[in-house]
């Protein structure tokens, strides 16, 4: 007779052993991979936390962010110009050079009272008030007028002071808000502006 060798017997502790290795082989992978995943998420957080930090500590130049508005320096100005009332005087075919004259020294916070003496005709002296309101400047500032009949001749001698003082006073009853008074007469001409240094208005004429 033969005899067979006995299988040994069956036991569950061993059928669960090999079992639960195999489970076990299964889950390895992925319980690595759940371990780098978190290890990587706690580097990256550190990471942003002291990035953070260092931005925190940085502080700004007070001289480009300051905390209270810059106090605006404030610039000196000189004192305000003069306003000069002028009295441009002429005769018959003087209507150009007076009107050059006025653009010369022409400034819209001056006053400018033109004359035509008898010599020349009426129409003259009308056609000069229409070319002075057609002039969009002289209109809006409305500080140029032109006497309309005049009463007295512009001639040399002492009838030269009462048609200065004359023109004073009519320039005086248009507006008392001018500070020097200047008479001339067709023939002057400024060798400055009053932009440049309105002093020198007094001296600066010569005769063409």
């Amino acid at each position: 007779m033969h005899h067979h060798p006995k299988s040994p017997p069956f036991t569950p502790s061993t059928t669960a052993a090999t079992t639960l290795s195999k489970d076990n082989s299964k889950c390895t992978p992925y319980i690595i991979l759940a371990i780098f995943f978190f290890s990587l998420l706690f580097i990256l957080s550190l990471l942003s936390t002291s990035a953070s930090q260092s931005l925190l500590t940085i502080r700004r130049d007070p001289s480009l962010f300051p905390n209270r508005p810059l106090s605006l320096t404030k610039i000196p100005y000189g004192p305000t110009p003069p306003s000069i009332a002028y009295l441009i005087s002429g005769s018959a075919g003087d209507s150009a050079r007076i009107l050059r004259l006025l653009l010369a020294t022409y400034h819209p916070r001056n006053h400018y009272l033109l004359h035509l003496d008898l010599s020349a005709p009426q129409t003259e002296r009308d056609r000069l008030a229409v070319t002075i309101h057609s002039v969009p400047i002289f209109r809006a500032a409305q500080n140029v007028d032109v006497i309309g009949k005049a009463n007295y001749a512009y001639q040399r001698g002492s009838s030269t002071v009462t048609s200065t003082l004359h023109g004073a006073s009519i320039l005086l009853r248009l507006s008392s808000k001018w500070d020097w008074f200047i008479s001339l007469s067709a023939g002057d001409y400024p060798l400055v502006t009053q932009d440049g240094n309105p002093e020198l208005l007094f001296w600066a004429f010569f005769w063409i």
